[in-house]
């Protein structure tokens, strides 16, 4: 997001969020079989169906034959295996390679019975995170598959965990056995001189402060789960190895601005044919309704609040929704959040769109008083609404967080002028509340 962030665009960020969550709680709901919670954990890179949706977007942005032949290196468990299978015919041919014994395991066990064109077989190369007794290096594995083979080789979150010859080697495997046709589409964390001096402001997602041969790594200790590799290196390799084009697109783990709330990761598409290599189209639509007086004046304070920074406008935006679903909550066991001094204390909060959708009795799994304050990131919000049993609408679910918004914000004027926001039940009695700072 941009320093000079317009209503527009909040207006277009707040709705783009709102269609993938709809379209990941369609998914769940459609979806015959799901991994565990502690699966979905158990690899890096994100592996909800919202990721998986986003990056099998990308992938079918191109025309893909009939018959395509697909690698999918770093499958996983084949979570987006699972989105892509809802989009491709019988005929295509994927191969899933994963070094982890058990995300190949479920995947063959509970994807390939339902889509018997979707394969998975593990790969014995070695990686400290997921497969630490390997026996083959990467950077001397070559992919099982003849030249100018495969039509689509992608890899998402996995040159973000391998060294630097482990991504010369990968790139140079996927030159040779793809079509002259063919695509690449893989994520990685890009270093050059801008980002720099993003990361040593304190402005990205990692701070990278250790050095390890050309990358920089998060940890040395297990450099493989975070390591980030020179711009200019990883265009030159690509060169070498004989793509004729290659598109890459900024996400915004460093701080930069992006296309959409998903492109975390930086993104390559490349190929031996210019012609076949495009950046994949970021615009989201705005919902059909124009802005109205309100939401544009909400708009403006929340960037003014935020400076139009990524990462502040993302913790309001989180902060906001959780403060609203539990100031709901409360109200719902008969406290009421009040932000006046003067009796009787009103609470200044809607939650008209909450109410539509049908959280009300849908609660973290914890037990704790009924007037704690439930800490809640995105993943938890999701799996709230999956709970509710419900598939929610794009509209409802931007009113709510547009809903939230105002309401986060009503909250910050009275603790600026130095009211406590207190819990006040039906007889009148009041209960101190703690709201955690929003940044």
């Amino acid at each position: 997001m941009s320093p000079n962030l317009n209503p527009t665009e909040v207006h277009q960020r707040l709705w783009t969020s709102a269609c993938m969550i709809a379209a990941e709680l369609e998914e769940r709901v459609e979806t015959r079989v799901q991994p565990t919670v502690a699966q979905e954990t158990r690899f890096n890179g994100g592996v909800a169906p919202q990721v998986a949706n986003h990056y099998a977007g990308i992938l079918t942005s191109s025309e893909l034959p009939e018959n395509a032949r697909i690698l999918d290196l770093g499958c996983g468990f084949g979570r987006i295996a699972m989105a892509l299978a809802r989009r491709l015919g019988p005929d295509v041919a994927y191969t899933g390679l994963d070094p982890n014994a058990d995300g190949i395991a479920w995947a063959q066990q509970n994807i390939t019975p339902h889509y018997p064109n979707f394969r998975f077989r593990r790969i014995d190369v070695k990686s400290k995170p997921y497969n630490p007794d390997g026996t083959e290096d990467g950077a001397r594995f070559r992919f099982p598959f003849d030249d100018a083979s495969l039509d689509l080789v992608f890899m998402i979150s996995v040159l973000t965990h391998v060294d630097l010859p482990t991504v010369e080697t990968y790139l140079r495997e996927t030159a040779r056995v793809l079509t002259p046709s063919g695509r690449l589409v893989t994520t990685i964390f890009l270093l050059d001189t801008d980002v720099d001096q993003l990361l040593a402001a304190g402005r990205g997602h990692f701070a990278l402060k250790y050095q390890n041969g050309e990358s920089r790594v998060e940890n040395p200790v297990n450099p493989e789960l975070v390591i980030a590799h020179p711009r200019h290196r990883v265009l030159e390799i690509m060169d070498q190895a004989g793509f004729a084009k290659t598109v890459a697109v900024n996400g915004h783990w460093s701080g930069r601005p992006s296309a959409q709330p998903m492109d975390f990761q930086d993104l390559l598409i490349a190929g031996h044919d210019p012609e076949t290599i495009i950046a994949p189209d970021g615009h989201s639509l705005l919902p059909a309704e124009a802005m109205t007086t309100e939401q544009v004046a909400t708009y403006a304070r929340i960037i003014a609040l935020t400076g139009g920074d990524e990462a502040r406008f993302s913790q309001f935006i989180r902060w906001s929704n959780a403060l609203a679903l539990n100031a709901f909550w409360w109200q719902c066991d008969g406290f009421r959040l009040c932000l006046q001094e003067a009796y009787p204390r009103s609470t200044g909060l809607s939650f008209e769109a909450l109410h539509r959708l049908g959280l009300e009795k849908i609660r973290p799994n914890r037990c704790s008083a009924r007037t704690a304050f439930h800490p809640l990131d995105d993943a938890a919000m999701i799996a709230l609404l999956i709970r509710a049993g419900r598939i929610s609408s794009r509209n409802i679910l931007f009113d709510a967080f547009v809903e939230a918004a105002v309401n986060g914000l009503r909250v910050l004027d009275a603790i600026n002028v130095g009211i406590a926001p207190v819990l006040n039940d039906a007889d009148g009695g009041e209960t101190a509340v703690e709201i955690p700072a929003w940044a």
